[in-house]
């Protein structure tokens, strides 16, 4: 093979060469898939709205640690996002991402996720003290971000209007549940009426209370006309019912 000849297939072979290699740079961009982490962003949170017991309006959703990229081989990707089974969706959890092509898996990732809910307190308007009635200016509602359920949470100022403190608070206090207590709509020592009734029989008459009484608990009285000690349900101002 003369040196010009040589030369001339050399060329042939780097050219068909080089267009294998631009075809396999091709096939190999269209085979690579990008999953960007805002769209798996998107995909946690309308998983989480989709499931959580909350109202979409009283939820936030946040991504602390970010969410990356998630890059792998394929062309018709579908991803879906799984839970623990006993997800609460509220506070910091952790949710997996898992990618498909025609049902065959091919990667996923864990997204930690933080979860928020707003909710209804009752606060002090002003600095309120122990055993003191709470009247209706004294508190108010506000909201507040929880990213855990919270206990003895009060979320409506009625029902803490006409109870005690506990303990004296600071103006904008949280006043939870823990903090009140009822006022008793019967005194010890005051009197009350008895009411005995059964069936189509109403008896009524005077006693004493033994006890200090809330709405429907069971509390001792005396019977002032035959000074017998008993029992009966408290079930308004000064009033006592006995059960038979």
């Amino acid at each position: 093979m003369s040196g010009k000849t040589h030369k001339k297939a050399f060329l042939i072979v780097s050219v068909i060469s080089l267009f294998l290699f631009n075809v396999h740079l091709l096939c190999t961009a269209s085979a690579a898939a990008v999953i960007r982490g805002e769209t798996i962003k998107t995909a946690v949170r309308e998983y989480i709205e989709k499931n959580m017991p909350w109202q979409k309006s009283v939820v936030r959703v946040e991504f602390p640690a970010g969410v990356s990229d998630l890059r792998m081989t394929g062309k018709k990707i579908t991803y879906r996002v799984l839970s623990k089974s006993n997800e609460d969706f509220i506070g910091d959890s952790s949710f997996t991402v898992k990618c498909y092509e025609n049902g065959t898996f091919l990667d996923g990732k864990t997204v930690k996720a933080r979860i928020e809910l707003l909710m209804d307190v009752v606060v002090s308007t002003k600095s309120l003290y122990r055993n003191v009635k709470i009247e209706c200016g004294d508190v108010k509602l506000i909201k507040k971000w929880f990213n855990r359920l919270p206990s003895n949470i009060i979320s409506d100022t009625d029902v803490v209007v006409g109870m005690k403190l506990r303990t004296n608070v600071k103006p904008n206090t949280e006043i939870t549940g823990n903090m009140v207590r009822s006022i008793p709509i019967v005194k010890r020592g005051k009197p009350v009426r008895i009411v005995f009734e059964n069936g189509s029989m109403r008896i009524t008459t005077i006693g004493l209370s033994d006890q200090d009484g809330m709405h429907g608990e069971l509390i001792k009285v005396r019977n002032i006309s035959s000074r017998k000690t008993i029992y009966a349900r408290v079930m308004g101002n000064s009033l006592v019912k006995v059960e038979f």
